[in-house]
């Protein structure tokens, strides 16, 4: 059974098997497919070229997708194990890995290690890969639909020719039916038949451009949907061992992080790694209790001040109070003032006026 890493091989072999059903399928119905070719030579044979130009453009694809697995899987059973594997690295530069990889291989080569400093550079480096590829299968979709136009092209040729040449037929006939003299009906009815003949190699034009089209775009897709797989497993096992590389970057020698935390060692065993861990966890736990005491310490501050607060508040409601309190006594002193006031004027004034009399 095949692993996960070698499907690509299962798709290599599935897209090869393909076609040998299909070269034998023709073989089987040469003569019928002979027949509908012939109808339309010039629309048929642009088709048949763009099928087999489509075909062996895809295969070359999958069968350099597939190289460039191998290449990348034999790469790093190199990097993990350098001195029992034989591993030329200047292999990598050629395709869209290379493109990729390649500033990775001038630190391989000094350092003995690819540096990925964080996981944006490994979401651009795969980003640039997948902007390579998809032009690939672009590509090879384009075709898949081109095909289509063109069978769609070959049927509206077809029909155009059909509805031309019933036009020349039905006028020549009306013109001889009038003129009964110059030819019997029989005669009249003969060379109907015989010029049916166009209009039926219009109707042939345009079923059998329909049909090579079709089945060439169905083929065409076949071939792109396995260039896709082909191109997304190469993807997986990129981003999967880069990313490796980002979680082993920041590690140490003596097994501490840059941050002041636990780092995991790289090249120690499964134990190793589930201590580490556990200490960064204890770690975090200490920084998160710590954490959470002071915020219920700010949060008992807070309502303490809050209880004051509401105290002042209502002890400044009690003064507002007392004081409109006062300002209504006051008011009411006020005006009795006013009015014995205004009554010892009219006593004086009532005297000053006695007094004069």
């Amino acid at each position: 059974m095949l692993s996960s890493q070698n499907i690509h091989k299962l798709y290599l072999w599935f897209s090869i098997g393909f076609l040998f059903l299909l070269l034998a399928g023709i073989w089987s119905s040469f003569g019928f497919i002979a027949s509908l070719y012939r109808t339309s030579i010039p629309v048929n044979s642009v088709i048949i070229v763009v099928v087999w130009g489509s075909i062996c453009l895809a295969l070359y694809y999958i069968i350099a997708a597939c190289r460039e697995i191998d290449i990348f899987l034999r790469f790093t059973e190199w990097y993990e194990d350098p001195e029992n594997v034989d591993f030329d690295v200047d292999q990598v530069k050629f395709g869209f890995l290379g493109s990729v990889l390649k500033p990775l291989i001038g630190s391989i080569k000094e350092s003995g290690r690819a540096v990925v400093s964080s996981s944006s550079e490994t979401h651009s480096m795969v980003e640039s890969f997948e902007q390579g590829v998809a032009s690939r299968s672009k590509l090879i979709t384009f075709l898949g639909g081109f095909l289509v136009l063109l069978g769609l092209l070959g049927t509206f040729l077809g029909l155009t020719i059909t509805l031309q040449s019933m036009g020349v037929i039905l006028s020549k006939l009306a013109g001889g039916l009038k003129d009964s003299s110059d030819s019997s009906i029989l005669q009249i009815m003969i060379e109907l038949i015989t010029r049916l003949k166009e209009p039926m190699q219009g109707m042939g034009t345009a079923f059998s451009t329909s049909l090579f089209g079709l089945a060439g775009s169905a083929v065409v897709s076949i071939q792109a949907v396995v260039l896709s797989r082909v191109h997304e497993q190469l993807k997986r096992l990129l981003e999967g061992w880069l990313s490796a590389q980002v979680r082993l970057a920041g590690s140490q020698e003596n097994g501490v992080a840059a941050g002041g935390g636990v780092a995991f060692p790289a090249d120690g065993d499964f134990s190793g790694q589930m201590r580490a861990i556990a200490e960064q966890l204890a770690k975090n736990n200490v920084d998160l209790n710590k954490a959470l005491g002071e915020s219920n310490k700010f949060l008992l501050e807070m309502t303490i001040q809050q209880r004051q607060g509401g105290e002042v508040y209502r002890a400044m409601e009690g003064l507002v109070a007392d004081t409109k309190k006062q300002l209504g006594l006051n008011n009411d002193l006020t005006g009795r003032l006013l009015k014995d006031t205004r009554q010892m004027v009219s006593v004086l004034e009532s005297l000053l006026e006695t007094s004069k009399q």
